[in-house]
Formats: structure tokens, C-alpha cells, sequence
């Protein structure tokens, strides 16, 4: 089974992942001041950008829980499977603890999900407010490719669009998939598995969320996969797609820069002005 191994040095991994995304965060935001608003007294591009970090943090904070609360149950099956009182060792009880341990996994997971679906609609609340033709008051990731927006390119860039699209059909547009199956159809609620050499015990994908991300039967074929190790999956996905998403935005602002004169610069090659963003963005290859 696909599984978590070294969950202390994923947590660490994630943290630096998090960290490099929030710089980049940071460096649209330069470079919206440089190149296209460089009024001192607007600051609204700086609370949607921290809305956008806000619920990306949100997201990690659930992984997080769901990894501790999965330690959590662990170790009560252990305790239950080696008491002494044999009402309890594979009991009604431990049956009861099982089920309701299995129901708080996946509701956990659930809530990932609605998370990590809602950094897309604040993302694109951001892009279409660093486009500046019209402001949406709810504006949610799928419209850059309604009709409105493609014939006229109101919410977002013409080249915005073409970036966008590959990056929903990739990934972004199963993500929203499977939280409209949770949300319309039924919880999914999958097994779990419990090893009896060493009573460790795993939660597994179900079917439904497996058949929701083709991507994750084309890297790793028909294996059985643990929640954790999906859910895990799902976090680097959307760092890996916001990434491409803010290099996209970046060379969108660079593209339609206005005439104006900025007021905070750094100083380039020849004494030349460029934005201070260079120091924030790293290698768009470096998730």
C-alpha cells in the first residue's frame, strides 16, 4: 500500500514549500506595485493576497490535523487491541471505536478538499483584480472560461485563459469535481486496514476519489493508496498548479505593465530599475 513513511520530514518538507509560495505571494503584489498601481494608499491588492495565503494555510493546517488526529486513533486501536479485558480486545467497542475513528478521518479529509478548492476562487478573485477590466464581487475559478470572458476578456487576459485551461483540465477542474460529488452526492466514506504484526492501522482511498484524479492512476497504477498518501498527493498538486498560476500572472502584469513611475525599485545590471520581487520568486521549476 502507497503510504506516508516519514511523516515529521514531510511536515518539514511541506513547511519550505509553503514558505517559497509565500514569497511568491508576496512578489505579485511587487510587482502589481511596480509595473501596474503604484499608489502608496491602495492596499487592496495586498488583502487579496493575503486571503489567497490565509485559506492555502487553512489547507496545510488540515494535513497537518489529519496526520495527527491519524497518530491519534493509532495509538487508541493499540491500547484497545492489548487490554487485557477481552470484552475489549476486538469487541463491540473496538468495532464502535473503528467506525467512528474511520468517520472523523474522512470528514477531515473532506475539509482538506473544500480548502483546497477554495484557494482556486481566491486566486482568481486576485487575477481578476490584477487585470482590472472587471471586478467581480464573488468571483470563482471557472469563470476565465465562460463565454463572457473568452470573447471579451473582461475577467482576465486572452493568454491568461490559454495558461488557465491547461492547468484546470490537469488538475484544478477534477479537484472541484470530487468536492461537488462530496457536496451533492453522498460522503465518501472509504475502509481501513489494520496490520496485525504491528497494529498499524491505515485508512484507505475510496474508488470514487481515485476515479475523480486520473492523474493519480497514471503515476502509481492500480495500488492500493492510503488517505494520507492521497491527501498528501492533493497538497503537492495545488502547490505545483499555484506556482504555475503566479509565474502565469507574473508575465500577464509584466505584459500589460502601465506608464507609471514606481516608488519602491532595486537597483539591476547598470543601475538599472527592476522590481524587488526578483529577490522573492526563485526557480519557477523549484515547487
Amino acid at each position: 500500500m502507497l503510504d506516508i513513511e516519514n511523516p515529521n520530514e514531510l511536515l518539514k518538507e511541506l513547511r519550505e514549500k509553503f514558505l517559497r509560495l509565500h514569497n511568491r505571494f508576496l512578489a505579485v503584489a511587487m510587482d502589481y506595485k511596480y509595473y501596474i498601481n503604484t499608489n502608496i494608499s491602495d492596499n487592496e491588492i495586498y488583502k487579496l493576497r493575503d486571503n489567497v495565503i490565509f485559506r492555502l494555510q487553512s489547507a496545510r493546517f488540515h494535513f497537518e490535523l489529519l496526520l495527527q488526529h491519524h497518530n491519534y486513533i493509532e495509538y487508541n486501536i493499540k491500547e484497545i487491541h492489548t487490554a487485557q479485558l477481552p470484552s475489549l480486545n476486538g469487541g463491540i467497542e473496538l468495532q464502535m471505536y473503528q467506525m467512528q475513528a474511520t468517520e472523523e478521518i474522512y470528514s477531515l479529509f473532506d475539509s482538506l478538499i473544500y480548502h483546497l478548492c477554495s484557494n482556486f476562487d481566491y486566486l482568481f478573485r486576485l487575477i481578476n483584480f490584477i487585470h482590472g477590466e472587471t471586478e467581480l464581487a464573488q468571483p470563482k475559478w471557472n469563470l476565465f472560461k465562460s463565454d463572457k470572458n473568452i470573447k471579451k476578456n473582461i475577467y482576465c487576459s486572452k493568454e491568461l485563459i490559454d495558461a488557465l485551461d491547461i492547468l484546470d483540465q490537469k488538475f484544478v477542474y477534477p479537484l472541484i469535481k470530487h468536492r461537488s460529488f462530496l457536496i451533492h452526492n453522498e460522503h465518501a466514506v472509504g475502509g481501513h486496514q489494520i496490520f496485525l504484526n504491528d497494529l498499524k492501522t491505515r485508512f484507505l482511498a475510496t474508488e470514487t476519489l481515485i476515479n475523480h484524479f486520473p492523474e493519480l492512476t497514471f503515476e502509481f497504477g492500480e495500488e492500493k493508496m492510503s488517505i494520507s498518501f492521497v491527501a498528501k498527493w492533493l497538497i503537492d498538486k495545488t502547490f505545483e498548479t499555484i506556482t504555475e498560476v503566479l509565474f502565469e500572472v507574473r508575465d500577464d502584469i509584466i505584459r500589460n505593465q502601465k506608464q507609471v513611475q514606481p516608488i519602491f525599485f532595486s537597483l539591476g545590471p547598470n543601475n538599472t530599475m527592476q522590481s524587488t520581487s526578483v529577490y522573492y520568486w526563485g526557480e519557477r521549476t523549484h515547487i
